[in-house]
This record gives structure tokens, C-alpha cells and sequence, in this order.
């Protein structure tokens, strides 16, 4: 096999990623935008040692579950991998896919994982997206995503995946742009997009290179000029971001216009308070169900304590503060911090305790001051937890532990450090907060 060979293939199987798995000769080979059970005709991209990568050229026989992608620049935007599948076999892919993690691994064998938890709206669902900016010559605005691992431009405004409400402020932001700043004076990087629910208002960030002070007056009419034009816009803050690669905000916030913050409303009446730097699950009602999955693995009395550990800006601790005696929350980001501080004031809850700092450092010094802790809520990013954070809640011994996991990978990886030491899985729920994309979360329950 090289590169350049044309060929007839049939795949076995598909990854998250929605790439085929042939084997050809014994050999893997990925293939993108295939099926299970197909069979396809593909050009050789790339020859590795241990696999190879093909371009599909067609779908020679089509496996039941394809269906014609509405997102005119699919295959080309890295944003999306499974627009190809309908939505029962996407679930499907995403069972199987954390299936595969904790048992190739995690060499968990036999993890009881159950079915995805779907949802009845898989399109226009996100509540925040980010959009990268590049100057195409004095005047000329590019706005769109990457193409999948590259820094290419795919230039597209109306993705099937956001609210119909981010459209039009997008187009004005690049229109406004365009008029305000025809020299290519203001060193756009990428902008952002919040939306509250259920009031459906908006919170524009733009990302700036650098900031100095003659951007202000330029900044201003812009702002001004979009949040009388866009009525649901009602928030705009500048971040400064020296880096070309890596996370799109930086950590300073040097202006706003408009509100300080958003308030989204859950289920349960409780509120929150968004801020620039806040995370929060961009899926509104998938979120509520991954909440209440947590609620259910934590089978809480109201006789515990519980750690929040990644809490963010408090959500999970709130949404669990009234079925325990206590929760204590640790956040990395300040800003999140203050946001959970005040979110609890805001609904009126006393019995949570925020602690600012990597989770690293501050939960093993808390819980080696003899702190208790009855159960522990998981929340980590995706590259999972740190070492010295697993190793101190198996000292600890807390009841049980809830893992809310946004990559099945560290998912595996941090599990299996667990089951080493006496721990086992209970239950893995995969739960689908990002329809038509390789990615999922999953609410897993350990117990010793």
C-alpha cells in the first residue's frame, strides 16, 4: 500500500471522530465520513507504520443510518464529524465509543454502560460559539472555524448547530467591522457568543491580539452600534489574547459595554450569573439532564458533605446544595469563583463554600486538614485529573464517586487509576450534550 492507491474497502467499525476503521491486509485503516458495515472506495493520504489514512471517494455500498448532511460545508469545517449518521445511529457511535475507552484504555472489561441519553432537539442547540477572525486584505473580514487539525479559514456564519438568533449578530459584526475599521487598524482574533435562557440575551466578546488605547473610540462605536442594532445583544467585553494557538481567551477584559453579566435560569428555579470567563455546558436542556444523572449517582440525604472538584461557576454545587449538608466548590479561575460566590448569594443558598485555586493543590491540603467528605463530584476538563487529585480522595475515602467526564480518553485513564486501588465502576451514562460531533459526556458512578 501507498499513498495514491485507490481501493475497495469495508469498514468494521466507526470512532468518535466519525472515521471508518478498515483493515486492509490486517492493517488499520481510518477512513472519514463512513459508516459501520460499509463498503467504500477510498484514495491512501497517509502510509504509517501501524496505520494508514484514506480519502473517501465513494460509498459503494451505503449502510442503514446514512443520511445527506444539511451543513453545506461538512466534511470541510473541523466542527462537526457525525452530520453523515442519523441521530439513533450517533447515539449508537457514542455508547460504543466510551465502551471502547474504558476497555482498550482503561482495560476495564465488562464496564456497565448504559444506553446514550439522546435528545428530541439535536440541531440549533448551543448556547455559545466561538469564531475565528481573519483580515483577507484591508477592508475584508474572514469569519468561520478551522478546517479539521489545520489553521485554514472555512468561512461560514449560519451553522446548523447555533440558536437562530447568533446568525444575524454575527453578519453584523462582520458588516460593522468592515465599515468601522476598513484599514484593518484592530487586531481581531476571534469573537465569542453567550446566550442566557430563557431570556435569549446576548454577550458578545471580541478577542483582540493586543490592546492600546486609540482602539477605544473605534471599539466603542462598534459596540455601541451592534447592541442598538441586535436588540437581544446586550452585553459586549474585549479580551486580550497574545497567543496565535492554543485557548481562544486570554485573561485580561479590559472593557465592556452593555451588562456585566447574563443570568441563566434551570430547572428547579435556580439562577446563575455568566460572566465572560464562566463555563457553562452549552447545551440548556441536556444540561439539566446531566445534572439530575449526577444528582441520582450521588444519592444524597442531606446528611453529606460533597466536593465539587472543577466546579466552575458553582452549577453542579448549587444544583446539589439542597439535597446535602454541605458542598464545597474548588475553581482554578478567580473570576469563576466570585461568579459561584455570588450565584449562591443570588439563590439564597448558605450552605456552599467556594475555594479559588488549582484542584491539585487545594483539595489534598483540605481534605489532609481532616476536612470530611462524604462524596465527590468529578468535573475536570479534558485532559482529566491530576495525579495528586485522585490520590487524595482515595485517602479520603469518600462513599462514592461521580465522574462527570468530557473525554471518554482521560475518563478511561483516571477510572482505571481508580480500580487499581479498590474502586469500581457502577454505572457509565453517556449523555449526548453535542448532537452531530464526536464529542460526549458521560456521568460515571464509582463506589468501593
Amino acid at each position: 500500500m501507498k499513498v495514491g492507491d485507490i481501493g475497495n474497502y469495508h469498514i468494521e467499525r466507526v470512532t468518535l471522530q466519525g472515521e471508518g476503521v478498515a483493515r486492509p491486509e490486517g492493517k488499520v485503516m481510518f477512513i472519514p465520513a463512513c459508516l459501520p458495515g460499509e463498503d467504500v472506495q477510498a484514495k491512501v493520504t497517509q502510509v504509517k507504520k501501524n496505520y494508514s489514512r484514506g480519502e473517501l471517494l465513494k460509498v459503494v455500498t451505503p449502510a442503514k443510518g446514512r443520511v445527506d448532511a444539511p451543513c453545506p460545508v461538512f466534511g470541510v469545517c473541523g466542527g462537526c464529524q457525525l452530520q453523515m449518521m442519523d441521530y439513533p445511529l450517533q447515539l449508537s457511535v457514542k455508547e460504543e465509543g466510551v465502551k471502547d475507552a474504558l476497555h482498550r484504555l482503561g482495560r476495564i472489561k465488562d464496564a456497565p454502560v448504559g444506553p446514550a441519553l439522546g435528545t428530541d432537539h439535536p440541531w440549533r442547540y448551543r448556547n455559545r460559539v466561538q469564531m475565528h477572525l481573519q483580515r483577507r486584505s484591508a477592508g475584508s473580514l474572514g469569519m468561520g472555524y478551522y478546517r479539521y487539525n489545520s489553521r485554514e479559514l472555512i468561512e461560514h456564519d449560519d451553522c446548523p448547530l447555533l440558536p437562530k438568533s447568533f446568525p444575524p449578530v454575527l453578519k453584523a459584526v462582520r458588516s460593522l467591522i468592515q465599515d468601522i475599521d476598513r484599514e484593518g487598524e484592530l487586531p481581531f482574533r476571534h469573537l465569542v457568543l453567550k446566550r442566557a435562557n430563557p431570556s435569549e440575551e446576548i454577550m458578545l466578546i471580541f478577542v483582540l491580539a493586543e490592546w492600546r488605547s486609540q482602539y477605544h473610540s473605534k471599539i466603542k462605536s462598534l459596540a455601541c452600534q451592534l447592541i442598538d442594532k441586535e436588540k437581544k445583544l446586550v452585553s459586549v467585553y474585549i479580551n486580550i489574547n497574545q497567543k496565535e494557538e492554543g485557548e481562544v481567551l486570554g485573561r485580561e477584559y479590559p472593557l465592556y459595554f452593555g451588562k456585566e453579566r447574563l443570568e441563566e435560569q434551570m430547572a428547579g428555579g435556580l439562577r446563575l450569573q455568566i460572566g465572560p470567563a464562566s463555563f457553562l455546558q452549552v447545551n440548556p436542556r441536556q444540561t439539566e439532564e446531566l445534572y439530575r444523572l449526577t444528582a441520582e449517582a450521588c444519592a444524597l440525604t442531606g446528611l453529606e458533605t460533597v466536593i465539587d472538584a472543577y466546579c466552575g461557576v458553582g452549577s453542579i454545587s448549587l444544583f446539589l446544595a439542597k439535597q446535602c449538608k454541605k458542598v464545597v466548590g474548588v475553581e482554578e479561575v478567580e473570576m469563576a469563583v466570585e461568579d459561584a460566590r455570588q450565584n449562591a448569594a443570588l439563590n439564597g443558598i448558605e450552605n456552599a463554600e467556594f475555594l479559588a485555586g488549582t484542584v491539585e493543590d487545594i483539595l489534598p491540603a483540605y481534605l489532609k486538614d481532616g476536612n470530611p467528605v462524604n462524596v465527590v463530584v468529578l468535573d475536570p476538563p479534558r485532559k482529566g485529573c491530576h495525579e495528586r487529585v485522585l490520590d487524595a480522595i482515595v485517602d479520603a475515602r469518600p462513599s462514592r464517586i461521580v465522574y462527570v467526564s468530557c473525554d471518554p480518553a482521560s475518563l478511561a485513564r483516571d477510572t482505571s487509576r481508580l480500580v487499581e486501588r479498590g474502586w469500581q465502576i457502577e454505572q457509565a451514562i453517556p449523555v449526548d450534550m453535542f448532537p452531530q460531533t464526536g464529542h460526549v459526556e458521560t456521568v460515571c458512578l464509582l463506589s468501593k
